[in-house]
Formats: C-alpha cells, structure tokens, sequence
C-alpha cells in the first residue's frame, strides 16, 4: 500500500492486488444508490469503499443487498402495492425512513395536486411514524413550481410528521445547486435529501454537459452535500444501463451494467482511472494528464524498490 501526498497539484492512491486495500473515503456514507434495476445487475461493485450506505428502488420492493432500503410510495398508481408490502418490509429490511412521491408536480410522473399529495400522505406514510420511521416529504424537480407545491402540500398537511425534506435538480450549474439547496434548507429547516440530481439541461437539450463537465460538476457538489451539515443523504441520477433521456455521460455504469469511470468517482469521491496492472488511482480533479504519468511512473518505481529492498 502506497500513498502519495500531494505530488504538482495532483495526488494518487495506488492499490496493488499483493498489497493491503486503501480505505480512500470521506468519513460520510450520505451517497446512495437510485436503483432500479433490481438484481439483474450487481449492487456490490458500488459498495466496495463503504461510502454508499442506502438506495431505494422508487417503490416499497427491496433487492439482495447488504446496505439499507429506503421504500417509497411513488403515487397514487403505487397505494395498492406498497399498503400491502410495505409492513413485511419495515420489519425485514430494518427500514429507518420512508420516501413520498415522486416529482407530484410533473404530469408524466407522480402527478398529483398538493391536496391529494396530502390525503394520500395522512393515510398511508404518516401511520408509519408510529412504527418509528422518518418520514421524508415528496420529492418535487426544480422547476419553479416545485418550491411552491411543497409549501402548499406543508400548509395542507399540518398535522403531519415531516422528518426531512426530498428534492430533485437538474441542470448544469454547480453554484447554482449549492444555492437551490441552501434556499429549501433555509425555507423549510428541515434536513436535505436530494434523492435525485445530474449535469443535465433540460432547457436546452442540445446544449448538454461534456463529460469532463459532469466529473467537475459531480465533484464539486458532492463535495459540498459531504461538508453540509443539513443535508442527510443524496443518490445521484445515474446508477442504470439506460438514462431515460438524461445525459448518458451522467451514467454510473455502462450499458452493460458494469461501473465505469464516473461511477468509481461517485462511490470514492476523486476522480478515478482504471489501468491495467493497477485496480485504482485515485485523482484530484484538477489533475492533467502529464502529470498523472509522472506520479504513476513515480510511484510504480517506488514501490518496486520498496517491495524488493
């Protein structure tokens, strides 16, 4: 096991298969996994680095994995399905908190007015407080009427328990992101969970992010969700063979199923390389190229002379 320190802005983790594994995380587990792809593809490459702890499947049906389910109740398409599931699933999976539905504000998704969001909210998740979940709101996008369905379904649902709140974003602007995130913080004071987000524009969809954009954009606000206080949990929109018309490059797995590049930089929080003779090295983001080179020759022969002396 060999760690370099910061070596011409850039720093590397190189672990060899004779040498002992480097735990090269942040010391949070907020990142998780928006699964749907049930067990057809494995959920255990993205757990190797212990820093995605939970996922959820946008519906109350779990998978075989070792890391936490979060159920959630999509819409009202779901009721019938998740009342009849979802007691068997509190108890088996140790369930800690539910989701509400999704994106309530969009017609092509959960698609419901703040008075129904409400009603269904008061007959199917708020009895779950009573089995000691937390309950999180209903997850609207960013578009501007999802601030405002929020604060009318809070108004409508008084006397409901609302642990933290769920939001979704898209679009392509880090700083713009962090200040969306500190204004819900800010308007509701409850914890954050952004259970969707990518580098994706959806105001202009032949103007999308470059992949290096998404690694830069990636970096930047997990950094910040991993450093904000308030905000609980986050799951990048990605972990899936097919985006549903999101940006491919926002994937964290290739088309078949395996993790890629972007998907090693989502679970260990640098920008990852995978070359061969070497599991990972693990960079900077503002690490080039030339640079790289230099430190993996460096370190490769340093090891070597360590491993023989």
């Amino acid at each position: 096991m060999i760690k370099l320190a910061s070596l011409a802005l850039c720093h590397a983790v190189l672990s060899f298969s004779n040498f002992q594994a480097l735990a090269a995380v942040t010391n949070t587990s907020k990142a998780g996994l928006a699964w749907p792809n049930g067990n057809y593809v494995d959920i255990k490459q993205f757990l190797s680095t212990e820093k995605v702890s939970w996922y959820y499947t946008w519906g109350p049906w779990p998978i075989e994995a070792d890391i936490e389910f979060v159920p959630m109740l999509w819409g009202s398409d779901q009721v019938s399905q998740f009342n009849s599931s979802i007691d068997g699933t509190v108890s088996k999976q140790h369930v800690t908190a539910v989701l509400g539905m999704n994106e309530p504000q969009q017609s092509t998704q959960s698609n419901l007015t703040p008075s129904q969001g409400a009603e269904i909210w008061t007959q199917y998740i708020q009895p779950l407080h009573g089995k000691g979940l937390r309950l999180g709101t209903p997850a609207p996008t960013s578009a501007p009427d999802g601030k405002t369905w929020i604060q009318e379904f809070m108004s409508l649902c008084a006397n409901c328990t609302i642990d933290f709140v769920a939001l979704h974003w898209y679009d392509v602007n880090a700083t713009a992101f962090q200040e969306y995130i500190e204004d819900f913080y800010n308007t509701f004071h409850l914890p954050i969970w952004v259970t969707e987000w990518a580098c994706q524009n959806f105001n202009n969809v032949d103007d999308q992010c470059s992949y290096e954009d998404i690694q830069q954009f990636l970096a930047q606000t997990q950094s910040f969700m991993d450093n904000a206080s308030y905000v609980e949990r986050y799951a990048w929109f990605g972990a899936m063979e097919n985006l549903q018309g999101v940006n491919p490059d926002d994937a964290l797995m290739t088309s078949s199923g395996k993790i890629n590049e972007l998907g090693v930089q989502y679970i260990g929080g640098n920008a990852t390389v995978i070359l061969s003779g070497i599991s990972s090295v693990r960079l900077d983001p503002t690490c080039n190229l030339r640079t790289l080179q230099f430190t993996v020759i460096f370190t490769v022969v340093t090891s070597l002379l360590l491993y023989f002396a």
